[in-house]
């Protein structure tokens, strides 16, 4: 089961992805991204739980009605081991045909030559919402991936904490990252001891990537690292604020804590009243808590929501090997994926809010309430989105190791905010060169 952390991070470590320089369309011959030689199989590669594992069967399953004549061999992984496990196959000629891919590494077997260009294929995007298909795209090489589902940061409370602590809920169009932690501040304080106002955010890279975006900066820009250390240095002290005011537990606390699964979570089990996830990660968290939860938007510098300055992210991705031996066929079964309202009512929403705007519109009458919840707030975002940021470049897949390393550092006291800063800037540099 996947901890707090890798749920809300997408997983820390980065992949051995140095092999990938041998898989490359000329890397030699033999590699048939696992099609054998066109005999009708597709190898189909996924991580996941045991829903999304359950859901992406039945869509296989509901897939033979379409075309009898391929069959998809799944391969369901974890997130733990997929990366290095793909990375292998793909140096070794043995790319499944169609890959579930993260933005971390999209760039990583983009740029390298691994992934067909499914613009060039012919997928068909056409009813995709605004600015969702380029979230795919890799410079200079083409559309390498389509979102198998939007997500946005966002922000979830359990009104049940709130009510404890007789706190009212804030409103979300005009919070700041500093009331924000006033009202953490003042749930821990009328709650028992072991219960906190909020979560510990300073080290979270969808909260560092969202505070920087609304100081003008962003995680990266066209030539690498897209932030200074003086922006890092800011939001490093804000992070540590909430650990001196008892916003949120102390450094021991908050790291055990993000290391629990989801259900043992602080926030699960009603001892933290504010957290961050990503928004499709709100139906799981909803069936955990007592009660449910409230979705927010993110706090912004200003007080508006109109400078919070979100962005639609993919929360994963579809991918074809360019090496596969049935190009055609694996562009069928992703068009499937993305395009078919029946489809769409298999998989649902656990992998994202759909992009393509006709499935999204099938599937939301037979949605449950927690369901309609994430759609209702993508759809509430939709006119306060800034712009989107630039795709993670070769390396970039390491940062929120190094976020969470200089983030414990600074919270355990043996570095300061600005030491950590120039760290950030210094140790992403030195991942992305």
């Amino acid at each position: 089961m996947f901890t707090r952390r890798q749920t809300i991070a997408l997983g820390a470590a980065a992949p051995a992805l140095v092999a990938l320089a041998a898989c490359g369309p000329n890397s030699g011959s033999g590699g048939s991204g696992g099609s054998d030689g066109g005999s009708g199989t597709l190898r189909f590669a996924w991580w996941g739980n045991p829903t999304r594992n359950e859901n992406t069967a039945n869509v296989i399953e509901a897939y033979k009605s379409v075309d009898d004549s391929v069959t998809i061999s799944a391969e369901p992984g974890e997130w733990s081991g997929y990366w290095d496990k793909l990375a292998t196959q793909t140096a070794g000629g043995d790319m499944p045909d169609i890959i579930q891919m993260d933005e971390k590494y999209l760039s990583e077997y983009g740029q390298r030559g691994a992934l067909l260009d499914l613009a060039e294929a012919g997928l068909d995007t056409s009813k995709f919402a605004p600015g969702t298909v380029e979230v795919g795209e890799v410079p200079d090489k083409g559309l390498m991936a389509i979102n198998a589902g939007l997500n946005a940061v966002s922000i979830i409370v359990n009104p049940a904490v709130f009510e404890e602590a007789g706190v009212e809920l804030p409103d979300d169009s005009t919070w700041t990252w500093e009331s924000m932690a006033q009202l953490a501040a003042q749930i821990t304080e009328a709650t028992p001891d072991g219960t906190y106002g909020m979560s510990q955010m300073g080290g979270v890279q969808g909260v560092f990537q969202l505070y920087v975006r609304q100081l003008g900066q962003d995680q990266y820009n066209a030539e690498g690292v897209g932030f200074d250390a003086a922006a890092a240095t800011q939001f490093l002290e804000w992070g540590k604020s909430l650990q001196d005011t008892k916003a949120c537990p102390d450094a021991s606390v908050s790291v055990e804590d993000a290391s629990k699964s989801m259900d043992q979570s602080l926030f699960a089990t009603g001892k933290i009243g504010i957290t961050m996830v990503w928004s499709n990660q709100v139906v799981a968290h909803d069936a955990l808590v007592p009660g449910g939860v409230k979705v927010l938007r993110p706090p912004s510098m200003t007080g508006s929501s109109k400078d919070v300055q979100l962005w639609y992210k993919a929360s994963m991705y579809w991918s074809v090997s360019a090496k596969t031996a049935d190009p055609e066929a694996a562009v069928k079964f992703v068009d499937f994926l993305v395009n078919s309202p029946d489809a769409g009512k298999i998989l649902s929403v656990e992998r994202g809010v759909p992009g393509n705007l006709d499935v999204r519109e099938a599937i939301t009458p037979e949605l449950d309430a927690a369901n309609v919840m994430a759609v209702e707030y993508l759809d509430s975002v939709e006119s306060e989105l800034g712009e989107p940021p630039a795709i993670t470049p070769q390396g970039g897949g390491e940062f929120e190791a190094i976020l969470t390393r200089v983030s414990e550092d600074l919270l355990f006291g043996t570095i300061d905010a600005a030491a950590g800063g120039q760290r950030l800037v210094d140790e992403l540099n030195a991942a992305l060169a």
